[in-house]
């Protein structure tokens, strides 16, 4: 009998004990580090990413003293989670040239890559330095998404053979 008493107390004692712990309002806490990573985010896109054309093909615009623009040619999407700059610059050093029906190769001479004039829309037009030179700054701005569109402006004066004249230019996004 004292054995059956002994463990009924025990019993008890061990119940009383548990419930115990529970009713008395202890809590357990452990805290969970977290990290973000946020790598640099510097996108661009052209569009249209074609071919631009600026013709002197007819009297009523042949103004190559003054030029002929081409206005809100390109537009410019960009995301950047840093300030950014755009910069532009020729792939090559000057024009590469093409004849047409009515050139005369033996007049050739090269046209300079500054002939070639950018700017954001509103803002004052830049040549286009050469490939060789230090590029120049087109647009700038701050952390987000947005787009710009890009005027071109072409000023070859008198001085060059009849012909095609194409050059790449280079837009680099980057930290300001």
């Amino acid at each position: 009998m004292k054995k059956i008493l002994l463990s009924v107390a025990i019993f008890c004692a061990t119940f009383t004990a548990v419930n115990a712990q529970v009713a008395t309002g202890t809590t357990s806490t452990r805290t969970q580090n977290m990290k973000i990573v946020i790598k640099e985010v510097f996108d661009l896109a052209l569009t249209p990413g074609t071919l631009q054309t600026i013709s002197f093909d007819a009297l009523a615009n042949y103004d190559a003293a003054g030029g002929i623009e081409l206005a809100a040619a390109n537009t410019v999407n960009y995301k950047a989670n840093h300030l950014w700059k755009v910069t532009a610059i020729a792939n090559a050093p000057e024009f590469t040239y093409a004849s047409t029906a009515n050139s005369k190769v033996a007049d050739l001479s090269p046209m300079p890559t500054t002939v070639l004039q950018i700017r954001k829309t509103g803002g004052t037009y830049q040549a286009l330095p050469p490939s060789t030179g230090a590029a120049i700054t087109v647009a700038s701005g701050t952390r987000g998404t947005g787009n710009f569109t890009l005027d071109y402006k072409a000023v070859p004066g008198y001085t060059y053979q009849t012909g095609e004249y194409t050059v790449g230019v280079v837009y680099t996004m980057t930290n300001q």
